[in-house]
């Protein structure tokens, strides 16, 4: 009998912890419930609903004024380039474009516009990083 309440312990303990490390949306929220750009890279299609993504303004298209593209923040901190992201994750904005460098907030979508792209709401600028 005390085999059974093992096994059945083993196997309770093992369930919380594959529940625990699983990928999902809420696990990878950071404090304040705000995603990185790496955070959504894996499964841009995944995530659902309005979030508040941070990251780097990398690039602003020239073709139309209302898109840029942004890059983990933590990765073009480490690489001090905004050309060497594995990711860039386009971003439609109705208001005013922020600068290369700009470490933003952006809330708002994932939408599919003829490809995914993160729809946003709104956009904070956080600071301007600059590269040494």
């Amino acid at each position: 009998m005390k085999r059974h309440y093992y096994a059945l312990v083993g196997m309770f303990l093992l369930a919380f912890i594959i529940i625990g490390c699983t990928n999902s949306n809420a696990s990878k929220k950071k404090e304040g419930g705000i995603l990185g750009v790496a955070d959504i890279q894996s499964d841009p299609s995944g995530v659902k609903g309005t979030v508040v993504v941070t990251g780097v303004v990398s690039r602003v298209s020239e073709k139309d004024k209302q898109v840029f593209a942004i890059i983990d923040s933590d990765e073009a901190k480490h690489c001090q380039s905004v050309g060497c992201a594995k990711f860039y994750l386009p971003v439609y904005f109705n208001g005013p474009m922020p600068k290369i460098w700009d470490e933003v907030n952006a809330t708002g979508q994932i939408v599919d516009k003829g490809g995914l792209m993160f729809q946003a709401s709104k956009v904070d600028v956080l600071r301007h990083i600059t590269v040494k």
